[in-house]
């Protein structure tokens, strides 16, 4: 047993110094553990491998990676920001509203913080920039923001979460609903109080007319009946999650190539080219972290991990206090598709032995393993908006250290207020909804 844990951590930990890829260092760490110190046959590692993404949710995320790339090359934010500066353009910070608006809008098709980093980033921080928001600022807005994508449904990780810890991906949809709207309103918060301390423009002199929001509403109002259409057909129980995201492409298609008429049909093909290529690396890593924590369940080690928990606390706070902050310092180095997957035995086995709701304890991991998309040296979605603003990362982080903290204190309300969080799930799929352990 020591020896497999020393071979399974320690040449993984070894390959991902040495800068080997990560699906990479999960294949050559999973066939040394199973070759060198396990009963497991390599033959059954493929056999993982190829579960780990034979799975018909999985499906879903190459088709909301092209839904995305529809959104970000259709220029549709630019239609979003004329509706919002028609609505709000008139507030002192309008635009750092504007961006956190249209962040909102575009996690419901994307399901990528990634992906969303660079479309926002690229159309809001040159602008943010020049109408005088300060650099640091405009960066680390743009990086907070960008990390609801991974929340509000579609998300990715909840369509890993649901996958493999047989949890209902249309619930946990659902249940992301309102901690990304917590997080949208706390970063709003934080632009009014930065746009106060330094006298952040308007965008309009006074509050716009009824012909004028009419006229906006006309082009910018179809963008927002992506999410819409989304949440109410599972809702409503007209389709799953993966014909969602089926169903969220046709719409794209019609509202980019039909009605503003910004993409042509020639440009698919290329489109569905980089979409695959921009999908294989995720999906291949997916696939490989599989035949990871299969070894780990394998092997005992989420007992043997409970157990040591245990020996030390038997109190569900401190317990939830312990994944919390493990998801946090692991999403700080690692990519959080296979992080939730090779931690997801351990975390479900503490889950069970505390009595969590399931489905409650899957929104706060994926909630808390969005947040290492801001936290360096990973910190995907902070480098890009670094990248693409031209700041360096020290500079960002002081207006980024409020943000980060005001959306860390939305993950201990989810973790601790268990009912205010499945409420929404409740009401509208309650057959979906797992009964909390007694």
């Amino acid at each position: 047993m020591a020896l497999f844990l020393y071979l399974l951590f320690g040449s993984f930990l070894l390959l991902m110094l040495m800068g080997v890829p990560l699906a990479f260092s999960l294949f050559v760490s999973t066939f040394l553990s199973m070759a060198l110190a396990s009963d497991v046959t390599p033959v059954l590692a493929i056999q993982q491998i190829l579960k780990g993404v034979d799975s018909f949710p999985i499906l879903a995320i190459p088709i909301f990676f092209f839904a995305g790339d529809l959104m970000n090359r259709g220029n549709v934010s630019e239609y979003l920001i004329r509706l919002c500066m028609t609505l709000i353009g008139w507030l002192r910070g309008a635009l750092a509203y504007f961006t956190v608006i249209v962040a909102m809008v575009f996690a419901g098709t994307t399901g990528s913080s990634a992906a969303e980093a660079a479309a926002i980033g690229s159309v809001f921080i040159p602008n943010l920039i020049k109408r005088g928001y300060g650099r640091a600022f405009s960066v680390a807005l743009v990086a907070c923001s960008s990390v609801i994508g991974i929340i509000i449904p579609p998300s990715i990780f909840m369509i890993i979460y649901g996958s493999f810890g047989n949890v209902s991906v249309s619930a946990l949809f659902i249940g992301g609903v309102l901690p990304g709207v917590l997080i949208g309103l706390s970063l709003m918060a934080v632009a009014f109080i930065w746009a106060k301390k330094y006298n952040y423009p308007r965008e309009m002199e006074k509050m716009a007319s009824g012909p004028e929001i009419i006229a906006a509403l006309k082009k910018g109002i179809w963008p927002i009946g992506v999410p819409i259409l989304l949440i109410g057909g599972m809702v409503g129980g007209l389709f799953t999650p993966t014909e969602a995201s089926l169903v969220t492409v046709v719409y794209t298609l019609i509202l980019t190539m039909v009605f503003y008429k910004t993409i042509k049909f020639r440009d698919l093909p290329e489109m569905l080219r980089q979409t695959a290529m921009g999908s294989a690396i995720p999906l291949f890593c997916l696939a490989t972290a599989g035949a990871y924590g299969y070894l780990l369940a394998y092997h005992n080690v989420p007992d043997f991990v409970g157990n040591a928990v245990l020996g030390v606390t038997q109190s569900p706070p401190l317990i939830m206090l312990f994944i919390i902050i493990v998801y946090l310092v692991v999403g700080t180095f690692m990519d959080g598709v296979p992080a939730i997957i090779i931690l997801l035995p351990i975390t479900q086995k503490l889950g069970e032995l505390m009595h969590f709701n399931p489905l409650h304890l899957g929104l706060v991991v994926c909630v808390t393993m969005a947040l290492g998309l801001l936290t360096p040296p990973y910190g995907l979605c902070t480098l890009i908006s670094c990248a693409i603003g031209r700041c360096k990362l020290e500079d960002a982080i002081k207006p980024l250290l409020p943000m980060f903290g005001l959306m860390l204190l939305v993950v201990f309300f989810m973790a601790y207020f268990p009912d205010a969080i499945l409420w929404l799930p409740r009401l509208l799929v309650p057959n979906l909804v797992p009964a909390t352990p007694l």
